[in-house]
């Protein structure tokens, strides 16, 4: 619009003064400056820049923490696996060392049990030998007796067909006699 001078103004949202000029509140550029200017006080006036490095301290402080216990976590795990190795390593050992010792005691254990088995066969063997030799003994002394039955047996039967009467009490005469030595005399008065 045109005003009487000559001055053409120019109203870009329409907020003019009598005048014909700008209001200066009435710009959107001077609100936005002045929230932004409002936002900063605020966060100054609230302490939210502290409140925010608090914020952020403690963050930190406790992603040193995390950090500080993995740290830790991590020697510890290291510990304990070496701790681990060792102990694997010392079973290993120990079990070859088992098997070591197990196999000496198999072979020992072979070694006695053939010795016992050896003295047990040689034990058994000589009872055997002896027992034959009793059997023996004894067969020969059945086999003895036997022919001493027989051979008496035959004697009385040959001496008693061939054998008279006076002979006979000859033979009994001479038998007493010869167990009673002291009174031959007086065996032949006995008839």
């Amino acid at each position: 619009m045109a005003d009487g001078e000559g001055h053409v103004a120019i109203v870009v949202d329409g907020s003019l003064n009598p005048d014909g000029h700008v209001v200066w509140y009435m710009e959107s550029e001077f609100w936005v400056g002045m929230a932004i200017i409002t936002f900063f006080l605020l966060m100054v006036w609230k302490k939210i820049p502290a409140m925010l490095g608090r914020m952020l301290d403690g963050k930190i402080d406790e992603i040193a923490a995390q950090l500080d216990n993995a740290q830790t976590l991590r020697v510890e795990a290291s510990a304990l696996l070496a701790k681990y190795q060792k102990d694997q390593c010392n079973a290993e050992k120990l079990a070859a060392d088992m098997i070591v010792q197990a196999e000496a005691e198999a072979k020992l254990l072979a070694r006695e049990a053939a010795d016992r088995i050896a003295e047990m066969t040689r034990r058994r063997t000589a009872l055997a030998t002896q027992k034959i030799a009793q059997a023996e003994s004894n067969a020969l002394k059945e086999i003895h007796q036997a022919a001493i039955h027989i051979a008496t047996t035959a004697a009385r039967d040959l001496i008693a067909a061939n054998m008279k009467k006076a002979d006979y009490d000859a033979l009994i005469l001479s038998g007493i006699d010869a167990l009673d030595p002291k009174e031959p005399a007086d065996a032949t008065t006995r008839h």
